[in-house]
């Protein structure tokens, strides 16, 4: 069961008690958002593959991407976006950027709706996640808990954010921010990400955080639960616009539909699931136009390239001339540099 089918089918709205009053608080809840999934025209759910490069790509290599975000723009103005956050988060640790691998992470799956403007940038995302018990539980009865950040992501690719310089309380509409210590470039893709609560969860919270300790951890384990997906999303939009990068596969579920919908069974959501060119291999004449005696036959690896505003991926694939004889013990490892200890403040 895809997360996006897991919040389409949330209907029951999201009541909690009041701390003070007890008295009972509509909040913004997954089923506020069930309908936008259901009628969302472009959404991609990513293959591991592609999600360990676009992780890899945002924590380990960050720094070019961060040469390439005046290239980005949002593909739509309304998508949704998914993966497998075990994945995610194992490079995420492995990169060291943070102290310990998130074991909770195990089986969960993580998805962002985005609204983006109509120049494509900037956007508002809703983080959405269901843990391993609740997949588990959804293989089932076809029910899964869905967990919604109570937090907006706020996406600016010009890096500006003119209008979250105001000194608002970050419970009264500020905006909160995320950095990172140990490595400069995944600082700077933060830079371009701000993060605030959402009305109806900041006036609950505005209630019951009259503790200043309660509201620091609050606030911190807020940021923390989603701050390290927004790296990953602009990972993937650079990949998802570069040439030969990524294959798509649209997913139609028109038969099974049908056979569901006879059953009485709510219809499973169309989507687009996206991998990554990684293990296509192509050749390569060594023709150049130079006087230079084409290289034995040998492997490159798969590499990101930038020419002027495009960007393309360059598939692995074989070069030189076979008559000159062939480098055959040669092993090429598809990898990105990782950085000596990082930590992540907030």
């Amino acid at each position: 069961m895809r997360l996006l089918d897991s919040v389409a089918r949330c209907h029951t709205p999201l009541v909690l008690p009041s701390g003070k009053t007890h008295a009972q608080v509509p909040l913004a809840g997954p089923s506020r958002y069930a309908a936008q999934i259901a009628s969302c025209p472009l959404r991609f759910v990513l293959g591991d593959d592609l999600t360990q490069a676009s992780a890899d790509l945002a924590f380990a290599d960050g720094a070019r991407l961060v040469g390439c975000l005046d290239l980005l723009r949002m593909p739509a103005p309304h998508l949704w976006i998914e993966w497998n956050d075990e994945v995610h988060r194992r490079v995420i640790h492995e990169t060291r950027s943070a102290a310990a691998f998130d074991s909770a992470a195990t089986g969960r799956n993580v998805g962002i709706m985005l609204r983006a403007s109509a120049d494509g940038l900037t956007a508002v995302g809703r983080t959405f996640w269901a843990d391993a018990a609740a997949v588990e539980h959804a293989a089932g009865d076809e029910r899964a808990e869905v967990t919604l950040s109570p937090l907006e992501t706020h996406f600016d690719l010009r890096g500006e954010f003119a209008d979250s310089k105001g000194a608002h309380d970050v419970l009264s509409g500020g905006f909160l921010d995320a950095t990172h210590g140990g490595n400069a470039a995944t600082a700077s893709l933060l830079d371009h990400v701000r993060f605030r609560f959402e009305e109806s969860w900041a006036a609950y919270y505005r209630e019951a955080a009259d503790d200043a300790d309660f509201k620091r951890r609050l606030i911190a384990d807020s940021i923390v639960s989603i701050a390290w997906d927004a790296p990953l999303v602009l990972a993937f939009l650079l990949l998802l616009s570069a040439k030969d990068a990524t294959r798509l596969m649209p997913v139609s579920r028109a038969v099974i539909n049908r056979k569901r919908q006879a059953n009485g069974r709510a219809p499973l959501l169309d989507h687009v699931e996206v991998n990554a060119s990684l293990d296509a291999v192509s050749g390569e004449s060594a023709g150049d136009g130079s006087e230079r005696q084409s290289p034995r036959l040998h492997h490159v690896r798969g590499h990101l390239v930038r020419r002027e505003n495009r960007v393309f991926w360059r598939v692995p694939h074989l070069r030189g001339s076979g008559t000159r004889g062939t480098v055959r013990s040669r092993t090429v490892c598809l990898a990105f540099t990782r950085r000596a200890e990082q930590e992540a403040r907030v």
